[in-house]
């Protein structure tokens, strides 16, 4: 009996004991010396002022740590916190806590900003390594900014859906899989890699590398354009310079202007530029229909705009002219075919205007057997063939094939050409003026040139009435000059003679 009681007692002592050290374990004061022994790790680590708002801890089934409001600042470096968790939760066994080593962390609301390091001074101690390892890192809802040098540029963001890494620690490259959501053009991008080991006192020298995947990005999202992307690629580098090869396909590409889709797929070659915020295209090979677009140039932030300016050099040759017609004309049928070259700068700067407004081109263009598609647009032109070399009877004169070229600037959603030529046989225009996308509108005036006098261009008496103003039309070696105007739109366009201008010459 009294063996019995000695072991109740003993029983009851050890559940007292127990009890005890559950509630000494979970009280405030465990809580703090839990918080001043994360801090004290974390400014090791990271040389940086840590602050923690509030902990609590569990220990059934095994240790949980719930933590709100963390914060890491550089102590010698900007204010702002680089690191901040708005929620976090710490799991492990008991044993291996004591190793530095968890089970799981989970965070909820997480921002890295990744700006330059500072240097250290002479004689300076190094950080510790003593690291912890967790075998599972989850992060949701986070954001990673990647600070320019120059404060007044836009810093790169991804917005990080969830990031899950295995057998994380600082100490080490980590594999990880992410889900990140990009705002314009509007979709996730799913990627696999490596990420560390993390160089703490300088963030932007931590490599990475890996491959991602972009589906179904909806191109609308971007005010004056459409189409569904998708986009695969792989990536290597540090955070500050990242080296990006990838490729796109979008099969109904289309400008709102006309809402006709054209397949546009793209092989690039890019490097992402964490010190400037900006991205260098170092190639991009690109297919818009039929025709081959090849161009290089940055996506760069300026000082105090919202949004980045596009600006490339860009090369055609022997493109389709009906694939960029298709593009810019409502017509059901481009209204002409031919053979395109164009040699121009493309800068898109940031803005809520549509894409065709924002746009704006310069450079030189040539086309090629060009022939128009309307019947009633050809045959203007076949006329016009057939009197500028003196046969205005002549029905073998046919289809005939159009060239032109010229210099061209858009801006504003209007196409001015400064210089236009366009050649047939037995004739040469010269223009000048401008195309409206948006009313698809015509203005131009220029000179006719004829090889054939203007008495030849047609047949009977008015041919003998027209021997006596031959002398006045004949210039520059040419048979026949006159002033011309070219106005209505691409799907009718109107060509006349300028009487004004002829009247101001007598």
């Amino acid at each position: 009996m009294k063996i019995l009681k000695i072991l109740i007692g003993v029983v009851v002592a050890g559940a007292a004991a127990t009890a005890l050290l559950y509630l000494a374990l979970t009280s405030e004061w465990a809580a703090d010396r839990v918080r001043l022994r994360m801090v004290a790790f974390l400014e090791d680590r990271f040389d940086a002022d840590v602050e923690i708002g509030e902990i609590t801890i569990a220990l059934v089934p095994k240790v949980a740590i719930e933590g709100r409001r963390m914060t890491l600042t550089r102590v010698n470096g900007s204010r702002v916190p680089f690191i901040r968790l708005d929620n976090f939760s710490v799991g492990g066994w008991p044993l291996d806590l004591l190793r530095r080593h968890l089970s799981d962390v989970t965070v909820d609301g997480f921002e890295l900003r990744v700006e330059r390091g500072v240097r250290r001074a002479p004689g300076t101690p190094s950080m510790t390594r003593h690291d912890v390892t967790i075998d599972r890192v989850v992060v949701r809802n986070g954001l990673l900014l990647i600070v320019p040098n120059n404060p007044e540029k836009l810093p790169l963001q991804f917005d990080l859906q969830e990031v899950v890494m295995e057998d994380f620690g600082f100490d080490r490259s980590s594999p990880y899989r992410a889900r990140l959501t990009n705002p314009k053009p509007r979709g996730s991008i799913d990627s696999t890699g490596r990420f560390g080991p993390w160089v703490t006192d300088n963030l932007r020298l931590t490599p990475l590398s890996g491959g991602y995947t972009f589906d179904n990005a909806d191109l609308s999202t971007i005010k004056g354009i459409g189409g569904t992307l998708t986009s695969t690629g792989k990536f290597d580098g540090i955070l500050e310079r990242v080296h990006v090869r990838g490729v796109t396909s979008t099969p109904d590409f289309h400008l709102d202007l006309t809402g006709q889709p054209v397949a546009l797929n793209t092989r690039f070659d890019a490097v992402v530029d964490g010190t400037t915020g900006d991205t260098a295209l170092q190639e991009v090979d690109a297919t818009l229909g039929q025709s081959r677009i090849v161009a290089k140039g940055l996506v760069a932030g300026q000082p105090g705009a919202k949004g980045r300016t596009i600006a490339l050099a860009v090369k055609i040759d022997e493109g389709k002219f009906e694939d960029f017609m298709t593009l810019t004309v409502k017509a059901a049928e481009p209204p002409m075919r031919g053979q395109l070259g164009v040699d121009a700068t493309f800068d898109l700067p940031p803005g809520e205007a549509d894409v065709p407004q924002r746009l704006q081109l310069e450079g030189t263009f040539r086309l090629g057997q060009g022939q128009f598609t309307s019947d009633t647009v050809q045959e203007r032109i076949d006329e016009m063939s057939r009197r500028g070399r003196g046969q205005p009877k002549n029905q073998d004169v046919q289809n005939v094939l159009s060239t032109f070229g010229g210099t061209f600037r858009m801006r504003d959603g209007v196409l001015r050409l400064p210089q236009l030529q366009f050649r047939v046989r037995g004739a040469a225009v010269d223009l000048a003026g401008s195309y409206r996308l948006q009313q698809e509108a015509l203005d131009f005036a220029g000179t006719l040139k004829l090889d054939a006098s203007l008495s030849q261009t047609t047949t009977g008496f008015k041919s003998l009435l027209l021997k006596a103003v031959d002398p006045f039309f004949r210039k520059s070696g040419a048979g026949a000059v006159l002033p011309i105007k070219v106005t209505g739109t691409v799907d009718q366009p109107a060509f006349g003679l300028d009487v004004r201008r002829v009247l101001s010459r007598r």
